[in-house]
């Protein structure tokens, strides 16, 4: 209750009472009744003072009250962090992608799709074993299924994108286990799209060889590190926005968005992992497409053999600068497959053919490399025999598929503690990659043939990308395309693309 509108209407009731008395009495009023309606209306005038004062208080103390809760609030998310329980973490990523594309054939498209929404489990129970899931959304386009009408519809679902359990802790012994559907060390992809490039497009060393299989194999890497205090943690700077963001920031204040005054809470320290071990690698046997030549688990091999080192320089961090290029990393692996038609893409597209040919084995080799603020990649993925058989069409075909990459980022306002370039602030990256008998082959479909298992020829990539507040990241990208020549089996035409995507991960 309002206390002024209580006291108005508490005088205009002895004001009523005294009118409705006064006929009775006659026409003047004795001083005596006028002195005890002040005396009513000084007492009344009291009680909404004291009134007023306890609603002060009240509202005073609910403030201090939801204050502290939610100083509890986030004094608990903060340590809690990413842990569901004292076991399990969550991360993920919600995407949305909004392009315009202009295909081989001249034909120009525009799309706006949710383009990812994934959640990934990451579980340890004990010291010595780990275990990951990774549910991925799938728009149900590549599956269609009959409806009570009978008409193909597609159906949205959630996948099983990987789940795999590692036994050991290469920190503390050399060797370890590993099972469970994943995507084995062939190339640079390691199926999650955000962790392994910085563009919207994937290269198509990834588009043709990523292969993703149940497997089961040891992994190793050498020498353990020798056991010692864990290095105290450190105040890390953060990396600015310096373009969207501070538009954003600008455009509020001139439409009169002012900000309440928050009090921010002090940096907190990180402590850096523990350094891996500079050789790595490990034996996968894994469960391959036997279509037309079966071969049992033991027959797939998955092998990687990797090194890695970096250094800053001989200087401490706090005197590195962007002209020295330090810090710096260097990581170099090779990676063999039993057949690189087991690959996504390559057992998908060329299904039909599969029992003409066997095995054919592919090598692959990356090379990753930092320094400062620069990141570099470089990677061939490719097999080492042919695939020879004939088409829909009756054409003889032999093909030795392959396809490399290369990819240049830059990070805007660095600082030597910035471990992931693009992973936070503003960058930019420029990407190319080729392939190589990847024109296709033509197949019979409902009477007709039709060109299958083809992928573009070449594929330029620039792309600028931005963190405007912690996990929201937003992208822009123009993509270059061209596919084979006639005389190869393609249409000699180019393609192009503007793509944006939004992005939320955590």
């Amino acid at each position: 209750m309002n206390p002024d509108s209580a006291l108005a209407r508490s005088i205009a009731s002895a004001l009523l009472l005294l009118a409705v008395g006064a006929p009775c009495r006659g026409a003047a009023a004795s001083d005596a009744d006028v002195a005890e309606l002040m005396r009513a209306i000084e007492e009344l005038r009291a009680q909404n003072q004291a009134l007023a004062q306890r609603v002060k208080e009240l509202e005073i103390t609910k403030g201090a009250q939801a204050d502290a809760t939610r100083t509890i609030i986030r004094n608990s998310v903060s340590t809690l962090g990413s842990k569901i329980n004292s076991a399990v973490s969550l991360s993920g990523a919600v995407e949305m992608l909004a392009g315009r594309v202009r295909d081989f054939s001249g034909t120009t498209t525009s799309a706006l799709r949710l383009n990812t929404a994934e959640l990934d489990l990451d579980i340890q129970v004990n010291p010595w074993t780990t275990a990951n899931l990774v549910v991925g959304y799938v728009d149900g386009s590549d599956v269609l299924f009959q409806d009570t009408r009978g008409f193909d519809s597609a159906v949205d679902r959630f996948t099983v994108d990987t789940a795999s359990i590692t036994i050991g802790d290469v920190q503390r012994f050399p060797l370890y286990l590993k099972a469970g559907r994943m995507n084995l060390g062939y190339g640079s992809s390691t199926g999650v799209h955000r962790a392994d490039v910085l563009s919207i497009e994937n290269p198509l060393t990834t588009d043709a060889f990523e292969t993703r299989r149940d497997a089961i194999g040891i992994g190793f890497g050498w020498p353990t590190p020798a056991l010692s205090r864990t290095p105290p943690p450190v105040i890390v700077p953060t990396v600015r926005p310096l373009l969207l963001a501070p538009l954003v920031g600008t455009l509020g204040r001139q439409l009169g968005y002012a900000p309440p005054p928050e009090r921010l809470p002090p940096p907190t320290p990180v402590s850096f992992p523990p350094e891996a071990p500079p050789f790595y690698g490990g034996l996968l046997f894994y469960e391959g497409h036997n279509v037309g030549t079966p071969r049992g688990f033991s027959h797939n091999v998955n092998g990687r053999i990797g090194y890695r080192t970096g250094g800053h320089c001989g200087k401490p961090y706090s005197d590195l600068r962007r002209t020295d290029f330090c810090p710096w990393s260097f990581d170099l692996s090779v990676d063999y497959i039993s057949s690189v038609f087991d690959s996504r893409f390559l057992a998908s597209e060329y299904r039909p053919f599969l029992d003409q040919f066997g095995a054919v084995r592919g090598l692959a080799s990356t090379v990753k490399m930092s320094l400062g603020p620069v990141q570099l990649v470089g990677e061939w993925t490719g097999a080492t025999g042919r695939a020879v058989f004939q088409d829909g069409a009756g054409t003889p075909i032999s093909i030795k598929p392959s396809a490399w990459q290369l990819a240049l980022a830059y990070q805007f306002d660095w600082n030597p503690w910035v471990e992931t370039i693009g992973a936070q602030g503003t960058y930019v990256a420029l990407g190319y990659s080729q392939s190589r008998d990847l024109a296709g082959a033509a197949q019979l479909l409902n009477g007709e043939l039709t060109r299958v298992g083809f992928l573009p020829r070449s594929r330029w990539t620039l792309t600028a990308g931005e963190w405007l507040q912690e996990g929201l990241k937003v992208q822009l990208e123009y993509s270059r395309t061209t596919d084979y020549s006639i005389g190869q089996g393609g249409t000699g035409a180019t393609g192009s693309g503007l793509q944006m995507t939004l992005t939320y991960s955590w």
